[in-house]
């Protein structure tokens, strides 16, 4: 079993970073068939839901939630943090291109940090600076395009930088409080909550597809399943030993992981630029990961 809880938390930042950056493959076969962005993001969070719901009843039974101001935060933070961030993340390829809007989201580090600071006095370790920038300048490197952005996108892009970034902060603060599977349902709940209101409505702009055949339903049940249940669960889990500031500095190795599936899955180009942006990733989080193991003096040890 890994002793140290700091590389542990690194560990399971790489996990769910790699969950997060296989999603796109997923998307892109479902697209493929006629689903639409929203109409996959609602789904995601209704299957997360329904299964985490059927997981917690058989574990805990139907009651034991959290009380009540504790529920009604972490509803809200996914009903506003997470439904602001994936309309702000979408909307935004309308006006940019994919790599520049990922190094522009990719800011986002350097928020947490910041609002962690702020808020909760969260003093961040001197490491955590060099570390940020090798990440962030590697993003800047892996990600393509970097050109022929607008300035509606830019600001659509920051704003929802700016809006993970005070989820991240603040269910950091919160999810501590109650168990991983009452946390995940509540924070999913508020997320389909808002996802399905707009579906209903169906305002101009935002239109919603559900999925409807098994070509789309497949790959949802995935992105339901094991890019949003195995990778925020995950997330959560080693955000609880490392903490917001250290948790957004793994999470650049997304774009590392994103990279190469677009490489292998997708007959998507691979430049030298990109991989020098993914060294320059893979870096910032070894250093991050040496530390984490001085830091607690622990070896790794396995079970004979």
């Amino acid at each position: 079993m890994l002793k140290n809880r700091g590389v542990l938390g690194v560990v399971l930042g790489l996990i769910s970073a790699s969950l997060y950056g296989i999603t796109p493959i997923f998307v892109y076969h479902a697209t493929e068939h006629g689903a639409d962005s929203f109409g996959l993001m609602c789904s995601r969070y209704v299957i997360a839901v329904i299964v985490l719901l059927a997981v917690r009843t058989v574990k805990l039974g139907i009651g034991k939630w959290p009380e009540r101001r504790l529920s009604l935060k972490l509803f809200s933070l996914g009903a506003v943090g997470l439904y602001a961030n994936s309309i702000c993340m979408f909307t935004a390829f309308d006006y940019l291109p994919s790599g520049l809007a990922m190094v522009l989201f990719y800011f986002y580090p350097i928020l947490v940090v910041l609002f962690g600071w702020v808020f909760y006095r969260h003093v961040p370790p001197r490491i955590i600076w060099p570390c940020l920038a090798i990440t962030l300048i590697g993003v800047a490197f892996s990600a393509s395009d970097l050109s022929g952005g607008q300035a509606t996108g830019v600001a659509i892009i920051v704003f929802g930088a700016f809006a993970y970034s005070m989820y991240s902060v603040l269910a950091a603060a919160s999810m501590p409080k109650t168990d991983l599977l009452s946390g995940l349902i509540l924070i999913f709940g508020g997320a389909g909550f808002s996802f399905i209101v707009v579906w209903l409505i169906d305002p101009p702009g935002l239109p919603t597809t559900m999925p409807f055949t098994a070509d789309v339903w497949l790959p949802a049940l995935e992105i339901g399943i094991v890019g949003t249940i195995g990778a925020m669960g995950i997330f959560f889990a080693g955000m609880n030993l490392i903490g917001a500031s250290k948790s957004a500095v793994v999470q650049t190795w997304e774009v590392f992981v994103a990279l190469c599936s677009g490489v292998f899955f997708l007959n998507q180009s691979f430049s030298i630029r990109q991989l020098f942006g993914a060294v320059l990733i893979l870096s910032g989080v070894i250093v991050l990961l040496r530390v984490e193991a001085k830091q607690n003096n622990a070896d790794i040890l396995l079970p004979t």
